[in-house]
């Protein structure tokens, strides 16, 4: 393939037309206050889109001075988020995020350990990034033009994914699996050296945190074609150096990309078909080696224990009322992620339906109306209001009238079983 157009005036008219006039202006105020310290560049994903000619979502810019200090300059009325350590600050303009990083070097104490950082130029900052693609800037000080010291743009025009160095997998295991990522999002291959570095990187795996594991895994769930980049994990052994219970194949793919319902809670759901197939002991040492948050720990948990009531689940005489019974013990995305890959249709029918009708189903009378009809207050409110729902779900019942006459009967099975346990008073009758 032929190399992206790269005529810098092109380029930077074409990266201002596209933004907002509020973004514009807010990115025209940063370079303005950046500017006297230092070259101002929009650099890494916002740069490699541009020549994709792809829409771009965020705006990413470096400066050659301190971003945390020029952004307070240039905008003093919008909060930023502020990391010192990396001396960048974040911003949102008209829904649109703005990235400002401070140039810098980094080196790494040990493998997989976060990189002391250096304030340095525009050329050492490109040469510290992740792949030759997203180490292209383009000035927006002064005259355009465009930095390009690892072959970026070569890189991008061949569809290539490739690390900048021999150690990158070393000092930062991360990129593994954001080169799966990329390479998936973009329809990029990785490069013969680089994809032979990854094979040969994945034991530094164990050196990274959980929660920057977790943070890689929810940006590919929450990609368009994450289980593509998930497949690519699993086959180069990358999620089963996490923990060998993480496992992907086409099917989960399928059932990322369309769960059911279609507004099930992303991240807990890919988490679940990510760990749908372990046992429930494996499932939370893995949980913990990622350091789930509650709600994707409680969804993988959650699709472990399923395993004990898929018996249950297949039997076509099964009432609604006994399936919301059943599954209601379980968080949504648990549910979902188990219909999506149940091969019994009895099964996947009764966990379809669960979600997309039974498990919304509620009883038209309240707890309070059940007390006023002589239900006692207390757990036999409860008890009324699950009658209820059972009659909803089975078909005993349909309106209110249907609620009430229940409630009725089920308020003088009460009185009647008080008077015959109520004890019995001797007399004396001398």
């Amino acid at each position: 393939m032929t190399a992206p157009a790269t005529s810098p005036t092109r380029l930077r008219r074409d990266l201002l037309d596209r933004l907002s006039p509020a973004v514009r202006d807010a990115v025209g105020r940063i370079v303005a206050a950046a500017s006297p310290r230092g070259g101002v560049y929009a650099v890494g994903g916002t740069v490699r889109d541009l020549l994709l000619g792809r829409e771009f979502v965020d705006v990413d810019i470096a400066v050659e001075s301190d971003a945390p200090t020029a952004v307070g300059s240039a905008l003093p009325g919008v909060k930023a988020t502020v990391h010192a350590r990396f001396r960048t600050a974040s911003i949102t303009v008209a829904g649109t995020r703005i990235d400002v990083a401070t140039t810098r070097s980094e080196t790494y104490a040990r493998p997989g350990a976060l990189p002391r950082v250096v304030p340095s130029d525009i050329d050492t900052d490109l040469r510290r990034r992740d792949f030759s693609m997203n180490a292209v800037a383009l000035r927006l000080s002064g005259d355009p033009a465009i930095i390009d010291p690892t072959g970026g743009i070569d890189d991008t025009g061949a569809r290539t994914v490739r690390v900048l160095h021999d150690a990158s997998f070393q000092d930062d295991a991360t990129r593994i699996f954001r080169a799966f990522r990329y390479a998936a999002r973009l329809n990029f291959l990785l490069d013969t050296h680089t994809e032979a570095l990854l094979a040969q990187s994945l034991s530094y795996i164990d050196a990274i945190g959980g929660e920057r594991l977790r943070r890689e895994i929810e940006l590919i769930l929450s990609e368009s074609c994450g289980g593509v980049a998930l497949e690519a994990a699993h086959t180069a052994g990358a999620l089963g150096r996490i923990h060998p219970a993480l496992t992907w194949e086409e099917a989960r793919s399928s059932a990322l990309a369309n769960p059911v319902p279609a507004r099930v809670p992303l991240l807990p759901y890919g988490f679940a078909l990510l760990l749908s197939g372990a046992s429930q002991d494996d499932a939370r040492v893995a949980a913990g080696r990622l350091k789930l948050k509650r709600d994707e720990a409680a969804a993988v948990d959650g699709i472990a224990a399923m395993r004990d009531i898929a018996r249950s689940l297949r039997r076509p005489e099964a009432k609604p009322s006994g399936v919301v019974l059943l599954l209601d013990r379980f968080p949504v995305a648990a549910v979902a992620a188990r219909a999506a890959l149940e091969v019994d249709p009895i099964a996947r029918e009764l966990a379809v339906r669960y979600l997309a009708e039974w498990r919304s189903v509620k009883p038209v009378l309240r707890g309070d109306e059940l007390i006023e009809m002589g239900i006692p207050a207390g757990p036999q409110v409860q008890r009324g209001l699950q009658l209820l729902r059972a009659a909803r779900l089975d078909g005993w019942a349909s309106d209110r009238d249907d609620e009430r006459a229940l409630i009725l009967r089920f308020a003088k099975s009460i009185r009647d079983s008080q008077s015959a346990n109520s004890p019995i008073e001797l007399t004396n009758l001398n």
